[in-house]
């Protein structure tokens, strides 16, 4: 499997100086997701701005992570009835048009 777009979650763990336990518990609580390819737990590129979010969470603002989950749930909702605006506005503008 190509793992141009992965990166090592043992790396990002040094890198960001977080233990490897907080990723584990953001992965059970289906946080955040990684793949494991011959025995190394990879992350998708695309996660690094949500895994950096939810670091500044816990190591600097010292929320756990029953807080964390539910500041995630609450701004994944936020962002859902954003699109959700969005899309009316537009339908409305399409209408106001006529």
């Amino acid at each position: 499997m190509e793992t141009e777009h992965l990166i090592p979650v043992d790396q990002f763990c040094t890198h960001y100086n977080i233990e490897f336990s907080f990723v584990d518990e953001l992965h059970e609580y289906g946080l955040v997701q990684y793949t494991k390819i011959d025995d190394t737990r990879y992350f998708y590129l695309d996660q690094v701005n949500e895994l950096e979010r939810l670091i500044h969470l816990h190591y600097e603002l010292e929320i756990n992570m029953e807080g964390i989950d539910a500041i995630s749930h609450i701004l994944r909702r936020v962002d859902q009835l954003q699109d959700e605006l969005r899309m009316m506005k537009n339908r409305l503008r399409l209408y106001e048009s006529e």
